[in-house]
C-alpha cells in the first residue's frame, strides 16, 4: 500500500531532521523505518541489512540510498540468473524446463528494469523511478507465476532469490517514494503542517 503524501512527506521530513542532527544526510537506519513506516511490506531488517552492507552508503543521503537499494536489485536480478543457469545444467525435470526459460527472460528484464531506475532516480525523475520499480517487482512475481502454473513449487535457491528480490524492489520504492514527496513543495507545507499539530500531542 502506498504511503499518503502527507504522511510520506512527514516522514521524509523526520529522516532529514534525525539525519542532521547526527551530522550527515541520512542514515541507512532512519531511512528504512521511514520506508517501513509508508509501505508495511518494507522488511526493515533487510532494508538495513542489505543497504548496510553497500559500499556506496556510506554517508549517502535519501536520494543516494534509492540509487544504492536499486543496484542491490540489479545484482539479485544477476544473482538469480545464475541461479536458473545452474537448475538447468543440473538436470532439472523437464517438466519444469519451459517455466525456467520463463524465469530467464524474466529476470533478463527485472535486471534491466531496477539498472533503469537507477539512472532516472540519478536524474532525480523519481516518479518514473517508481514505475520502474513497479515493473521490476512485477516481473519478480512473473516468475512464481510461471512455476506456479504448472502445479511445481519454485525451486530452491531460486526461490529465495525471488522472494529478496521483490523485497527489495518494495524497498526501493518505498525509499524513493521519500524522495517523490519531499521533492513537492505543497505536500512539504502540509506536512510541516501535519508535523506541528502533532507535536503538542507528543509532547504529552
Amino acid at each position: 500500500m502506498r504511503m499518503s503524501k502527507a504522511l510520506a512527506a512527514v516522514l521524509a521530513i523526520s529522516v532529514s531532521l534525525s539525519a542532521a542532527a547526527l551530522g550527515v544526510d541520512a542514515t541507512v537506519e532512519s531511512t528504512c523505518k521511514a520506508a517501513a513506516a509508508g509501505d508495511k511490506r518494507v522488511h526493515l531488517s533487510m532494508c538495513i541489512s542489505q543497504l548496510g552492507h553497500h559500499r556506496d552508503s556510506h554517508d549517502a543521503d535519501v536520494w543516494g540510498l534509492a540509487k544504492v537499494a536499486s543496484l542491490v536489485g540489479v545484482n539479485y536480478a544477476d544473482l538469480a540468473a545464475d541461479d536458473i543457469k545452474n537448475l538447468e545444467a543440473g538436470g532439472s525435470p523437464a517438466a519444469i524446463k519451459p517455466a525456467l526459460a520463463e524465469c530467464a527472460k524474466l529476470y533478463r528484464g527485472v535486471g534491466f528494469a531496477f539498472a533503469s531506475a537507477h539512472d532516472v532516480i540519478n536524474n532525480r525523475a523519481y516518479d518514473a523511478g517508481e514505475k520502474k520499480l513497479d515493473e521490476a517487482l512485477s516481473l519478480t512475481q512473473q516468475c512464481n507465476a510461471a512455476f506456479a502454473k504448472i502445479g511445481v513449487p519454485l525451486q530452491q535457491p531460486l526461490a529465495q532469490r525471488t522472494a529478496d528480490s521483490i523485497q527489495v524492489a518494495i524497498i526501493a520504492k518505498a525509499i524513493t517514494c521519500l524522495l517523490s514527496v519531499n521533492n513537492n513543495p505543497a505536500a512539504v507545507a502540509a506536512a510541516a503542517a501535519a508535523a506541528a499539530a502533532l507535536a503538542p500531542q507528543q509532547s504529552q
